[in-house]
Parts: C-alpha cells; sequence; structure tokens
C-alpha cells in the first residue's frame, strides 16, 4: 500500500484562470505553478493499492453522474486569517452543488477527517505569514477591483489529482458530472 496525497478539484478556465494564475506566480511562486481550481475534496493521505485507486475513481464517477453541471459565480476577495494564511476568492453562486458534491465524494475510500469546514473557493496565495497575508489580500483586493464582473465559469467536470512528490500535482483521471462528455484534453487518460 502507498500513502498518497490525492484531492478533487475544478480547474478554471479562460480569463479567471489567467488572472489566478499570474497573481499566484507573483505572490506565492512556490505555488506558481499550479493550475487555477476549486477544490472539491481538498488534499488528503489515502493508503490505496493499484486496485484501490482504480476501484475509488469508479465509484467517485459513478456519484457524479447524480449531479447536473452548474455554474459558478465569484465575488469577492478573502482571507482565512488568522486560522492559516490563505487569501481567496469567494464564491457567491453554486456553493449548494459544491458542498453537496464535497459532501457526496468524502465518502468511502476518500474520506477525511478534514482540518476545517468545508468552505468553496479558489485559492491565490497560501502559506503566508500575518504580514505577507494582509499585503496579499491588498494585492489581489486591487487586482479583483479592476476585474469584469461578473466572473462565472462552469463546473462540467472535475478531476483526480494526485501529488506524486511534496508540490507536484498531477492529474491522475478525470470525472464528469452528470452526462456530460469530456473534453478532448481527457481522452488519453
Amino acid at each position: 500500500m502507498l500513502d498518497t496525497t490525492y484531492a478533487v478539484v475544478s480547474y478554471l478556465t479562460g480569463p479567471i484562470a489567467d488572472f489566478v494564475s499570474g497573481l499566484r506566480r507573483r505572490l506565492n511562486p512556490l505555488y506558481g505553478d499550479w493550475l487555477a481550481h476549486v477544490s472539491v475534496l481538498p488534499p488528503r493521505i489515502l493508503s490505496w493499492t493499484v486496485g484501490d485507486r482504480d476501484n475509488r475513481l469508479a465509484h467517485l464517477r459513478e456519484q457524479c453522474r447524480q449531479i447536473a453541471p452548474f455554474e459558478v459565480a465569484l465575488d469577492g476577495v478573502s482571507t482565512f486569517w488568522p486560522v492559516n494564511g490563505v487569501v481567496y476568492l469567494s464564491v457567491a453562486e453554486g456553493l449548494a452543488p459544491l458542498a453537496e458534491l464535497h459532501s457526496l465524494l468524502n465518502h468511502n475510500g476518500m474520506y477525511s477527517a478534514e482540518p476545517y469546514a468545508y468552505v468553496p473557493h479558489v485559492t491565490v496565495a497560501q502559506a503566508l505569514d500575518e504580514a505577507a497575508t494582509q499585503d496579499a489580500l491588498k494585492e489581489v483586493s486591487q487586482a479583483w477591483a479592476a476585474v469584469a464582473k461578473p466572473i462565472r465559469f462552469r463546473v462540467d467536470s472535475l478531476v483526480l489529482v494526485g501529488q506524486d512528490v511534496p508540490g507536484h500535482w498531477v492529474d491522475i483521471a478525470p470525472i464528469p458530472l452528470g452526462s456530460y462528455s469530456l473534453s478532448s484534453r481527457f481522452q488519453s487518460i
């Protein structure tokens, strides 16, 4: 059995992904290569055999067939300080289906007792001390003020990702929602 860190995410695309990625590279170069996303299942260490992963993926796909694709709207900048040094874009619409997905998928072989309540968001900067958190909050707020609103994106599929070495995440497999057909990006996975 291998202990590996896994997560389930929905990637952002288009201008909002570029906006978040640019800020991440500037504010948090250590995390700058990570694709902009909303975590449905935050990172968790799981002990799986090779066969377990295939079985868990099949279960995730079956569960996600129950959820129709949906829209998410982002509406502001916030931080989790003083709990931790994360600056993020908050979710205004789409909270209920994201929470439903989290609840639905955080079972069986994907279960993890999480240290914090699930709050859907798009992380812009993380692992910051207090001063860096406040500086990032100010910079992201200023950049966000210049963005044309509303910012919306469609969640029509998720991706199971794994951390093969610390700080390096790889896409393992796509997970479509409802009867959504996968894009060509994932045809070879």
